[in-house]
């Protein structure tokens, strides 16, 4: 039996979704390559829907156990995984590594950074976590499992 993945934290679906609203995501199938933020760094993600299971190696796929933003924007755009496209808007173009490096991988920090910018963007927060708090549920209700083999995150 395929070992399940811990569930994402909040700060991954965000960066999902602005993966999604900037195009970073390019489908091949059952597989799929993720830009970073930054475009210096590719992810792959490999799903096989028929086992239930997906794998990305990107470094907290591969290293923390969750499935991180990359597997998550693939599966917003294959349309396996539910959203309120309304969400992405505000999360365009937000420099993910750049604000990680700012704030030495402090996600905490990094969230309040985007929420606070979103907030001067006009965003509802209260629609906004309600859409996040969804796509968290729908997520884990997808109880995929890890693909195996495991690649390696890029250098």
């Amino acid at each position: 039996m395929a070992a399940e993945w811990k569930p994402s934290p909040v700060i991954k679906i965000y960066e999902a979704l602005g993966a999604v609203a900037d195009g970073r995501v390019e489908i091949d199938g059952d597989s799929a390559r993720v830009a970073s933020s930054d475009r210096a760094k590719t992810y792959d993600v490999r799903h096989d829907p028929a086992a239930g299971s997906i794998t990305a190696n990107d470094n907290g796929s591969y290293w923390q156990g969750y499935l991180g933003y990359p597997g998550i924007a693939y599966l917003m755009a294959r349309g396996v995984l539910a959203y309120d496209s309304g969400l992405t808007a505000g999360l365009a173009g937000v420099p993910w590594k750049e604000l990680a490096t700012r704030y030495r991988n402090d996600w905490a920090k990094v969230e309040k950074d985007v929420r606070d910018d979103l907030a001067d963007k006009g965003v509802d927060l209260d629609r906004f976590d309600a859409g996040i708090a969804e796509i968290s549920r729908r997520l884990e209700a997808l109880a995929l499992t890890k693909l195996s083999p495991r690649l390696r995150p890029p250098k």
